[in-house]
Order: C-alpha cells, then sequence, then structure tokens
C-alpha cells in the first residue's frame, strides 16, 4: 500500500485537521527506491524522525496502518504526543492462513488484477468488495515490486517507551493477519494498551472502514487537546 490508497480518509481528516501522508521508502508509492538491508525498523525509525523535522512545527499524532503501524511506533520524535495504529505490526507476529497463502502465491508469480482481487478479497471482511482501484494497485505492486515481508516484532525497550504515550490501537474483527483474540492480549502486555475492534472489516481499515477510522482518529486527537 501507499499514500494513494489512503487519500479519501486523509482528505476527511484534512476536513479538520493538517494531514501529511509519506511514502516509505523501498515501499510502492513515489519515496526512494533505497530499502534498508539491515535493522529495518531502527532505520524507519530514524527516517521517520527525519520527515518530522522537515514538516513544520508543533505536536505530531502518528497514524500508520500495518507496516506503517511498526514505523509510527518505531519513530522517536518529541512533537509526537500520541500514536493511532490500525492493523498494526510490530507488536506480535502476523499469521499467514493457507488460503491467504494460496490466494498471494499466484498474485506474485504471475500477477493479474482478478489474482490481485482475489488477494484483497482474503484480506478483507466476507462482506466487503475490493474497489477496482485498489486490485489494479495490487496487480501493479507484484509486477513492479519485491515484497519485504512483515516485519518481526519491536523490541521490548522500543515498545516500553511508548507506555508513556497515549495510543490508540484498532483492528478489524476478521483481520486474518492480526486476529483480535491474539492482538489483545500482546497489546495489553507489551504496551499496556487496550485494543478497539472494528465490526465488519478485515486487515484493510482504511479501504474498508475510511469514515469509521476518521471519525476515531479525530477523538482521538480531541482528547489529547483536552489534557
Amino acid at each position: 500500500m501507499g499514500a494513494a490508497q489512503c487519500l479519501a480518509a486523509a482528505e476527511v481528516l484534512a476536513r479538520v485537521r493538517r494531514v501529511t501522508v509519506v511514502d516509505l521508502p523501498g515501499q510502492p508509492g513515489l519515496s526512494t527506491q533505497q530499502r534498508p538491508r539491515s535493522r529495518r525498523m531502527d532505520w524507519y525509525g530514524r527516517w521517520l524522525g527525519e520527515v518530522l523535522a522537515q514538516i513544520g512545527k508543533g505536536p505530531v499524532v502518528l497514524v500508520g496502518h500495518s507496516l506503517g503501524g511498526a514505523v509510527a511506533l518505531a519513530g522517536d520524535s518529541p512533537r509526537v504526543i500520541g500514536r493511532v495504529i490500525l492493523s498494526s505490526a510490530g507488536v506480535t507476529r502476523l499469521k499467514v492462513t493457507t488460503p491467504v497463502m494460496a490466494a498471494t502465491l499466484p498474485w506474485l508469480l504471475r500477477p493479474s488484477v482478478p489474482r490481485a482481487a482475489r488477494l484483497l478479497r482474503h484480506m478483507s471482511d466476507p462482506g466487503h468488495v475490493p474497489s477496482s482501484d485498489l486490485c489494479v494497485w495490487m496487480d501493479l505492486v507484484a509486477r513492479s515490486c519485491r515484497t519485504s515481508l512483515a516485519p518481526s516484532p519491536l523490541p521490548s525497550a522500543v515498545l516500553d517507551q511508548r507506555r508513556r504515550q497515549p495510543i490508540l490501537a484498532v483492528v478489524g474483527g476478521g483481520d486474518p493477519f492480526l486476529p483480535p483474540e491474539t492482538l489483545a492480549p500482546a497489546l495489553s502486555r507489551r504496551l499496556g494498551t487496550e485494543l478497539r475492534v472494528m465490526d465488519g472489516a478485515g486487515h484493510l481499515l482504511l479501504e474498508e472502514k475510511p469514515d469509521e477510522v476518521c471519525t476515531l482518529v479525530e477523538e482521538f486527537c480531541a482528547g489529547l487537546r483536552q489534557h
């Protein structure tokens, strides 16, 4: 995924907040092709700090989805006052089911829009139909990029530091990679954070429930302002 896939949600948030959307280096999108070769999350955390230093002054709330959630947790900047992590990696290992793997391999080996659509259906809630634009995007990703795979959980020392700041963690009730029954105890143990479960959604929260996600983010930001 990349910034282009979350523009609808970003536009909603931008009605009430200043929003900056960035593509991760080495991932699909408009950033550099450079990809860290070792200590990937440390590298992304430093990069995120450099980005924040370039986009103005004042407090920042980080919002990250999947790999982006792990980067949001890895980033350390005095400007950050809160984090919203959506279907986030970095806390526990992602689960890959047999149906997801059976849809992933054909998408990688012989890309096509129908194969991309099949994979996206496995990543989504059963009641959600992936948009045609997203299916075309995922086909393009398989043709143009190599997967970097999901990151390992972040070190306990990093997550212990994040306990000091407010965190909103959200996952879809039907997320195949991060089932709530697996993610909830990991969040409680490693971050001291409760998990919000969004019914009717899978892993693709920004695609499946953009308005609901934006409402949660705005409520979180408003709560920070009150405190």
